[in-house]
């Protein structure tokens, strides 16, 4: 295989990991944001808190009963969690791989990092995917950068490529 084919494929399998990480990500981000609140419990909470009035319907203050619990639990399985975070990377990763940027690998390491803290704090919990969407990513971009040298400018990958 010529040299040329193998830095495309390489490329191709960088940019293809790192997509699969977005994917993850965006999954991940939408559970929190879509799936969790539509859960019984949950929509009994957003319920009561709509009816309560929404402004500062949610406190930081201790839960002394366990429908303050609920409401706190519900909060931050949903709207406070790193969910709208997540889902906002995640789509950001996947459109900026279709559009040919790459993304760096800096942004995996602190999602692995991350995500090695959560995962250890809390290992019964799907926190163990935030390594392998950081794992992901550098991997990714490492495998793109040994296809084509790195240049000074933001350029995209399509772009490195053409030259």
């Amino acid at each position: 295989m010529k040299l040329t084919n193998r830095r495309a494929l390489s490329e191709r399998r960088g940019v293809r990991l790192t997509k699969i990480g977005g994917w993850i990500a965006l999954a991940f981000g939408a559970v929190h944001v879509i799936v969790a609140p539509l859960e019984s419990d949950s929509r009994d909470v957003w319920s009561q808190a709509a009816d309560d009035g929404w402004w500062n319907t949610f406190t930081l203050d201790d839960s002394t009963t366990l429908a303050q619990f609920e409401r706190s639990e519900t909060f931050w399985v949903t709207l406070g969690s790193w969910g709208v975070p997540l889902l906002v990377l995640g789509s950001y990763i996947v459109w900026s791989t279709q559009q040919g940027h790459r993304v760096p690998a800096w942004i995996g390491w602190i999602i692995l990092a991350w995500g090695l803290i959560f995962a250890t704090a809390l290992p019964a919990s799907p926190g163990w995917l935030l390594p392998v969407i950081g794992g992901l990513i550098v991997l990714g971009d490492r495998l793109s950068r040994q296809a084509t040298p790195l240049r000074r400018g933001h350029e995209s990958w399509s772009e490195k490529a053409a030259a």
